[in-house]
């Protein structure tokens, strides 16, 4: 009997994991909506510790890391609405994406997992590239006035990653990095999850843009100074959460608890 068979059989589970599980994680992705972690670029406000834990969700909980996020964000908007403007928006954007985006990214060993990553890169470019000064664009938006610097600053946010992605390092060496638990492996581990996260965290950040660069209508030149600004950022972030993220996979490991189907411990 697998794994997945043994703890299915198990009542109170979803997608293999205890519901008091994916409620406890939910709940600490809410409460955690309170707490700054990183400063917005140019002030103004700040992205919640809760991102974080939403992205470290399918590391702990595999799939069910997706939904625990979902119920997170929907607590957050409740409890801290000026981390969730947007309101239903964020609660899938800044709630749930992030444990989506890194699920993806830490299972392309899976076959169908892995293309699916890649479809979703390249739905984000191709949405990013147009998305609003094309289409709509004008008159409400204007076409950039370099084209080529345009594409060039946004194609940071994914075309490195969706070839990461494409490459043994998205559909091997990640995946199983990333699932290292021997001490001796400790670096190796580092490397494919801050792989994943980064990769996952700057995809992200393009349906984090998006929306407000249409609702405010943000000029051109605004959207490309928020690429600039970002362009750090993401990076910048990315290691915060694979720091954080690390001592939680492996004190798990080390716990005795029993193994969570598709998690990283």
């Amino acid at each position: 009997m697998s794994e997945w068979d043994e703890w299915r059989e198990s009542p109170g589970r979803t997608a293999g994991v205890s519901v008091a599980w994916i409620a406890i994680w939910g709940a600490l992705i809410g409460a955690t909506t309170f707490v700054p972690l990183f400063p917005y670029v140019g002030g103004g406000g700040f992205l919640p510790l809760s991102v974080a834990f939403s992205a470290i969700a399918p590391l702990v909980l595999g799939p069910a890391g997706i939904l625990a996020a979902l119920i997170g964000g929907i607590i957050g908007a409740f409890l801290s609405p000026a981390s969730f403007p947007l309101g239903p928006i964020d609660v899938l954007v800044v709630g749930m994406m992030p444990a989506v985006l890194v699920y993806l990214a830490t299972n392309g060993n899976k076959r169908i997992i892995w293309g699916l990553n890649i479809i979703v890169t390249i739905a984000m470019g191709i949405w990013l590239s147009v998305f609003p000064y094309y289409v709509p664009g004008p008159p409400t938006f204007d076409n950039p006035t370099n084209p080529g610097l345009f594409f060039a600053l946004g194609g940071w946010y994914w075309i490195p990653w969706l070839i990461i992605t494409i490459s043994p390092l998205g559909w091997k060496y990640i995946p199983e990095w990333a699932r290292q638990t021997e001490i001796e492996g400790i670096g190796k581990k580092f490397v494919g999850l801050l792989l994943a996260i980064m990769s996952s965290v700057m995809v992200w950040l393009i349906p984090f843009f998006l929306p407000f660069w249409y609702l405010f209508v943000y000029p051109v030149d605004l959207g490309q100074a928020v690429f600039v600004g970002y362009s750090w950022w993401g990076p910048a972030f990315s290691v915060v959460i694979t720091i954080i993220s690390i001592p939680i996979i492996e004190g798990l490991h080390r716990s005795g608890l029993p193994k969570v189907p598709g998690a990283l411990w």
